[in-house]
């Protein structure tokens, strides 16, 4: 549990003099309600401070203030309700009652600035909320020549922070019909302030209000009022999850069993056996209901299991039980008054084993739609890195007259740009920041061609290099084989994309074209005297064709997916197509400046190059088309 501190800056501005900022309705019940909510000692336990239609320096002022002389532990939540608005350059303001549209810098809120005061801010659990209009949807007759995201990823990047919107891109944040009568809540603010007080926002009913279970509450509210407003969610190295309430919801019943379900159920009969064995322990437990889910688990194993051995061991395990008189109910405890818990920070016991979120930009996050990569993956990827880079002296090691040759197997820069990739994969896995479908991709991808110019880095030192050279080459192979490891765990978790449409013909046809662009590069001459099958006939060099057959194989299975795993295939194709244009490279290198040959520069290399490229374009052309799509029908 966290000792930190609560605290909450709830600004809201409704009027402004500048007429072309119209006026709001929504933000002053808005600040009153949440700020209600979230100082309810036995909700939100907040310290509450609102800023109601202030002017710039004295909100620019709270803002500075509220961020400044926290701890590590304080959660802190900024709440802006007001008109945000982006100038020519695409920077973003918020609104105050002086602001003037044609001197934002100087008479509103800058984005950056707030950004500044949370980086600045030695707490590490930030949460901000943005219950804005922006200016492009709404302002009659303004020309805003800053594109129309809100670069929520660009604005507010930092570490332990979350960021929730009431809507994205230019999306108005709705009101309802014209400005008449009382002020009404905003729909977002207002689903905030329902799931909050209600309690109904506490999906797992375990006693707490999770900022990713609010968002998932909002969300839901939200499009159901207002299909075309899209609330989003973006997560900056965060640590566990953020509790913001307490909840008066009854919590759901316990499994008391749950860490034995799968082994009841478990293919495998020793496994089984055992968990039949902890059952019979639980059978004399003293929680009454844990003894009793025992017995009916044993129950259902002598009926059902379908292995003889399991069942008599049921059988014989809740027999002796059987043979003695239940105890007798314990007395009634006279009822005692029970007291608020204090609300922590840290996730409780039901929670533990909550699935992370992912923090893509995208209105639903990934990891709401697929498990998250077992633990132990990103680890494996960042080893396996490491083995790749034993190949980046192999020319240094070998004779003068063949260095060249083993450029033609893999080259130094496209070994470590292999490492490279798998080490921002494995940090932004690590941090839940990357959707495990892609993960998948790109590391078998890397696997394959690595394993396959690791053999052929072997067949090359035994010939040329001998001794450590072998042995470095056996290290590339272990890191193939590491990575394609990483990549067949996260292929396993990850579920299939639906719903997603046909891939648009131009880049389908334009993958294939690059695929058969890279198959013809194997029979066209790439130095004055061979081809890559040539030398698979003549044997002396024929680890040249490890790797670039192996990334045919990379591109078929790629093009094969698009229909059903895309994020999957799209990270197979961008992968193998580059590394194969960066391996062709290498040939063409290997051609020019080989000793002993005419040092001839053909077609092959070149051809090589042009497919690699063109494949990894049109697949980033279709992921391309995969966020927009899932961006604008608020799923992934």
């Amino acid at each position: 549990m966290t000792t930190g501190r609560r605290s909450a800056l709830v600004v809201a501005n409704d009027t402004y003099h500048d007429q072309r900022l119209s006026r709001l309705r929504a933000p002053a019940t808005d600040a009153e309600q949440l700020a209600g909510v979230l100082r309810n000692a036995e909700i939100g336990g907040f310290e509450v401070e609102v800023s109601l239609n202030e002017p710039e320096h004295v909100v620019r002022r709270k803002v500075s203030s509220f961020f400044d002389d926290r701890g590590l532990d304080d959660l802190l939540l900024l709440h802006l309700s007001c008109h945000g608005v982006k100038d020519e350059d695409g920077r973003l303001y918020f609104a105050t009652p002086d602001t003037e549209v044609d001197h934002l810098d100087a008479t509103s809120l800058p984005a950056d600035y707030v950004n500044r005061q949370m980086t600045r801010s030695r707490s590490r659990r930030i949460v901000l909320l943005l219950d804005c209009c922006y200016s492009g949807a709404f302002a009659r007759g303004m020309m805003n020549r800053g594109d129309e995201r809100m670069d929520i990823m660009e604005r507010f990047d930092g570490r332990g922070r979350i960021v929730l919107t009431a809507s994205s891109a230019m999306e108005y944040s709705f009101e309802g019909d014209q400005l008449a009568g009382q002020g009404k809540p905003s729909v977002f603010t207002s689903a905030l302030v329902e799931g909050l007080a209600t309690g109904e926002a506490d999906r797992d009913r375990d006693g707490f209000v999770s900022v990713d279970e609010l968002y998932e509450f909002a969300f839901d509210r939200v499009r159901a009022v207002t299909p075309s407003q899209t609330p989003g969610k973006w997560v900056f190295d965060v640590q566990g999850d953020f509790y913001i309430a307490r909840s008066n919801r009854p919590p759901e019943p316990v499994d008391l069993l749950a860490d034995l379900r799968a082994a009841v159920s478990s293919p495998f009969t020793n496994v089984r056996l055992g968990a039949v064995e902890e059952l019979a322990a639980l059978l004399d437990d003293a929680d009454s209901a844990r003894a009793a889910a025992a017995r009916t688990a044993l129950d259902d194993i002598a009926e059902h299991d379908t292995q003889r051995v399991v069942r008599a061991s049921a059988e014989r395990a809740r027999r002796p039980a059987e043979a003695s008189p239940p105890p007798p109910p314990p007395p009634a405890a006279p009822e005692q008054p029970t007291a608020v818990p204090p609300l922590a920070d840290t996730p409780p016991p039901a929670a533990e084993a909550a699935v992370a979120r992912d923090p893509e930009h995208d209105p639903r996050p990934v990891a709401a739609t697929e498990p998250q990569a077992p633990a132990w993956v990103p680890a494996v990827a960042s080893m396996a890195a490491v083995g790749l880079l034993a190949a980046v002296p192999l020319p240094l090691l070998a004779e003068t007259t063949t260095s060249w040759n083993s450029f033609a197997v893999v080259t130094p820069f496209e070994v470590a740009l292999a490492a490279l990739a798998l080490l921002l994969a494995a940090g932004r896995l690590r941090r839940h920041q990357l959707a495990t479908a892609t993960a998948a991709g790109l590391f078998v991808v890397v696997g394959v061609l690595m394993s396959a110019a690791g053999i052929g880095l072997v067949k090359f030192s035994l010939e040329d290099i001998r001794g450590i050279g072998v042995a470095l080459s056996l290290l590339v192979v272990c890191g193939g084989v590491g990575a394609l490891v990483a990549g067949r765990a996260c292929s396993s978790v990850s579920s299939r994309d639906h719903d997603l449409g046909p891939v648009e013909p131009v880049w389908l046809v334009s993958a294939m074209a690059g695929a058969g662009l890279a198959a013809l590069a194997l029979f066209l001459p790439y130095d004055g005297f061979s081809s890559l099958w040539t030398e698979v006939e003549e044997g002396v060099s024929a680890e040249y064709i490890f790797e670039p057959a192996a990334a045919l194989g990379c591109l078929a299975l790629g093009i094969l997916s698009l229909s059903s795993r895309r994020r999957f295939a799209t990270a197979v194709l961008i992968s193998a197509g580059a590394l194969t244009a960066v391996h062709y490279v290498g040939v063409v290198i290997a051609a020019w400046q080989a000793i002993g040959e005419e040092g001839e520069v053909r077609s092959a290399g070149w051809v090589g190059i042009a497919g690699g490229l063109l494949v990894a374009f049109a697949a980033w052309q279709v992921q391309q088309s995969l966020t927009r799509g899932a961006a604008g029908s608020g799923t992934t």
